[in-house]
């Protein structure tokens, strides 16, 4: 069995950069080799999966995809599995949008044109648990990243994500080990499509941290680093 560190690739989600897994990497990149790619630009799920892919070494990996980048993941999945050898989705969903998230993304998309720092103050304010020990710094850094990032990616990434492909009839037929964590106060990717990746997926486990809501690397960064480490070396 070869001694090599396991090479893990950490997708960020919407309106997010590389620096959402800023407490993670820190914790696990003495024992892990680590890669965080930064899709910005892609304008479609397939774009920003290429993207991914292209970081990717010839060795096969461990996918983690939050949120959005759990989307990415399946896309991966469904066209480059033999590339992988461990998935870990946190906080995502497999479902496509629905008209209602359609037509709240397409709200989201008019109202970035206005007053961009207020929406994501107020995106911050809905996708976290309020009571959370990390909540006043977990909205600031995704202030931070949505800032960086900018309206016009933004836009672009809500666009892509409304036209992404229902994954449901995927899960069954992977064959790649498996984990999942949500947290029990996510709104945004609710805990019941968490629980179905887990369901569908052969062998796949699930995790839940309570008391956390969608954006658990900045909510509780200590017991997702924890998470990760686990599985990665498991």
């Amino acid at each position: 069995m070869s001694n090599s560190p396991t090479t893990a690739v950490l997708i960020p989600g919407m309106g997010n950069t590389p620096l959402l897994w800023q407490a993670q990497r820190a914790s696990l990149i003495d024992d892990f080799d680590l890669i965080l790619p930064d899709y910005r630009g892609s304008s479609s799920i397939e774009e920003m999966a290429d993207n991914v892919v292209a970081s990717m070494p010839d060795s096969t990996v461990a996918l983690v995809g939050f949120s959005l980048g759990g989307y990415i993941a399946l896309d991966i999945v469904r066209r480059y599995p033999e590339r992988l050898q461990q998935l870990i989705f946190i906080s995502s969903s497999p479902y496509a949008d629905s008209e209602a998230a359609i037509a709240q993304r397409r709200k989201l998309i008019a109202n970035s044109h206005n007053d961009y720092s207020k929406l994501l103050e107020d995106m911050g304010k809905g996708i976290t648990y309020p009571k959370g020990p990390n909540v006043i710094e977990a909205r600031q850094r995704l202030l931070e990243m949505g800032l960086d990032l900018g309206a016009e990616e933004f836009r672009r990434q809500q666009e892509a994500t409304m036209r992404r492909k229902d994954n449901r009839e995927l899960l069954p037929t992977i064959k790649i080990p498996t984990r999942v964590l949500c947290g029990d106060k996510d709104f945004v990717t609710p805990l019941a499509g968490n629980q179905l990746i887990a369901e569908q997926i052969p062998g796949a486990k699930i995790s839940i941290i309570e008391n956390a809501g969608h954006l658990l690397p900045l909510e509780q960064p200590q017991q997702v680093s924890a998470f990760l480490r686990e599985s990665l070396s498991s």
